[in-house]
């Protein structure tokens, strides 16, 4: 029993070793694939090994970073059948929009068979990620790696308080807090975006009281005046039921008593 239990911790430890082997730098580049050049040696670019054709924050802790010496890109492909026109580069931020783009690089050979530079034209700051389509990257031709440290550059731009879309922005925080649910940082700015997520949704749905009375305020015909200020009463209700506390609810009810007092004097024009 305990050579068991003696084989079995020393499995989990491999095993949680080899988890997170692929994010390591390595000093020497002595097996077939793709690295990117980091400040002390290379990382390997591992595949993604989801469905999606980009990183889902969900798993970004599987995905290796790199930490360079400068914002210039290199990579050192180390391959035994080299094709030049089956490599592909493409760029995606750290963000909640998905934005995509292919990047232009130069290739030479280098001093060891079989081993090749590629270096991207154009400097590339850290906060994005590397997609990398090549034959090395077995079993799914598609690896990504993130530039810079991935909860740093996370953090960075969750930080960011005049970001559009409350809501998603709230969305992929909550995907990134899978990854890494011990960063206090996230967790505190989980706080701070999901009451804003209740500010948009609430702003958002008060523009139907708004287009209402603005249609109530345009008619000219008393049946078309009428019609305007129930419906405006109806999304009143709405709002004041899901937002008891919102940022407009005085003038909701202000508008709400005018509407009904107003209804009373045209229904017996009508």
């Amino acid at each position: 029993m305990n050579k068991l239990i003696h084989w079995l911790v020393v499995s989990s430890i491999l095993l949680g070793i080899s988890g997170y082997s692929s994010a390591k730098t390595v000093k020497k580049i002595d097996s077939y694939g793709v690295y990117v050049v980091a400040k002390n040696g290379y990382v390997k670019v591992t595949p993604y090994k989801h469905r999606d054709n980009f990183a889902n924050f969900k798993f970004l802790n599987e995905i290796p970073s790199v930490i360079r010496n400068s914002k210039k890109v290199k990579l050192i492909v180390y391959s035994s059948d080299f094709n030049t026109g089956n490599y592909r580069i493409e760029l995606r931020p750290v963000q909640t929009t998905i934005k995509i783009h292919e990047v232009n690089y130069s290739v030479k050979p280098m001093g060891k068979k079989d081993m090749y530079e590629f270096t991207l034209d154009d400097s590339v700051a850290d906060g994005n990620m590397l997609h990398i389509i090549a034959p090395e990257i077995s079993g799914y031709n598609l690896g990504i790696i993130m530039l810079g440290d991935t909860q740093t550059e996370l953090i960075k731009y969750f930080s960011n308080k005049k970001l559009d879309a409350a809501y998603a922005v709230k969305s992929y925080l909550q995907d990134s807090l899978v990854s890494y649910p011990k960063n206090k940082k996230l967790k505190q700015l989980m706080t701070y975006w999901t009451q804003a997520a209740i500010n948009e949704k609430d702003k958002r749905t008060y523009q139907y009281v708004d287009e209402k009375w603005r249609k109530y305020n345009d008619a000219t015909k008393i049946h078309l005046k009428v019609n305007y200020l129930r419906g405006m009463i109806s999304e009143i209700n709405g709002y004041l039921r899901d937002f008891p506390k919102g940022y407009k609810v005085k003038e909701a009810q202000e508008r709400k008593d005018f509407a009904q007092k107003k209804i009373k004097e045209y229904e017996p024009l009508l």
